[in-house]
């Protein structure tokens, strides 16, 4: 039977569709993409000296002329630092829930765990001393466990700010309650001064650390305080 005006049908071949090559896995690296600065949201909590992770990256957002907007569960923004972006970032959720928010925030920006540098208060360090490590442990403090349970991993960089911690005698008090009430209480007139000072040497190590790496940034805050600063980076939005 003649095909009519089917006579040209011809099968169609399937195309072979391209490959598509598998999403690459974010590297580790020596430098910062999202700085993350610890505290509780409410305005009843932003003077105490559990939100002095808080209060550094509000100095990095005002030294670099941004805002931190809500984004999702957190509240961010980006600088530009020599070519380097660096994000900067404190979760909606209060501290020792942190971690959930600020690890999304981190995929989102397809990072890898490496590239996470934590701002954090310290009971075990005096009032205004800063230490850096690039891993670690939680020593304890409820919102690296967070961080670390949700990325699966303690290896991520982190800056601790001595808050100190209240004393009977002389001696460290431990009891929980009152641990509670010294970091969720506002420090003194002279140790927010001294506060003030560290919180300047951490946003000196954080830039230091976005354009030439952890190591030089360690060696800049570990010096004696008063040692020069790293050259000025000009803000840019």
């Amino acid at each position: 039977m003649p095909l009519g005006r089917f006579g040209s049908f011809r099968l169609r071949t399937t195309r072979r569709e391209a490959e598509v090559e598998p999403a690459r896995a974010p590297e580790p690296s020596n430098r910062p993409l999202l700085v993350a600065g610890f505290g509780n949201p409410d305005d009843q909590y932003a003077r105490t000296r559990h939100n002095v992770g808080a209060w550094c990256l509000a100095l990095l957002a005002r030294r670099h002329g941004v805002e931190l907007k809500r984004e999702g569960r957190v509240s961010s923004a980006r600088v530009d630092l020599g070519g380097h972006a660096l994000h900067l970032a404190r979760a909606r959720s209060y501290y020792n829930e942190a971690g959930g928010p600020l690890v999304q925030e981190l995929r989102r920006l397809k990072g890898h765990p490496t590239q996470l540098l934590v701002l954090l208060d310290d009971l075990d360090l005096p009032v205004g001393q800063v230490r850096m490590r690039t891993s670690g442990g939680t020593g304890g403090n409820n919102g690296m466990k967070s961080i670390s349970n949700a990325l699966g991993t303690q290896e991520f960089a982190r800056i601790r700010i001595g808050i100190d911690r209240p004393y009977d005698h002389g001696a460290p008090v431990r009891d929980p309650e009152r641990v509670a009430a010294w970091v969720l209480a506002s420090p003194t007139g002279e140790e927010r001064r001294a506060l003030e000072a560290a919180l300047e040497r951490v946003a000196d190590a954080v830039e230091l650390a976005a354009t030439e790496g952890y190591e030089a940034a360690m060696r800049f805050l570990h010096q004696e305080p008063g040692a020069p600063a790293p050259p000025p980076t000009a803000p840019t939005a």
